[in-house]
């Protein structure tokens, strides 16, 4: 094996390492909560939304509404 494939090999390898890495690093926040599935999370995200927009509050206000339901149902908005 020759000196250039040793390296071809080498530089490979350290860019596959630095996508795993960023890859994780760039994990899209989303609301989380222990032993909640993501179909119950969205369900429970779904009835917050219907909620806030029965209620008829300014389009200003209803993300933290949005949040405020989540939060009281014990989940939290976190990248990991």
């Amino acid at each position: 094996m020759g000196v250039l494939m040793k390296v071809s090999i080498l530089a490979i390898g350290m860019i596959l390492a630095m996508s795993t890495f960023v890859g994780c690093s760039s994990a899209q926040p989303m609301w989380r909560k222990a032993g909640i599935t993501p179909f119950d999370m969205n369900s429970t995200l779904a009835k917050c939304r219907y909620e806030v927009r029965a209620a008829k509050v300014e389009q200003n206000e209803r993300n933290a509404m949005v949040s405020d339901c989540m939060e009281s149902q014990g989940f939290r908005y976190t990248n990991y």
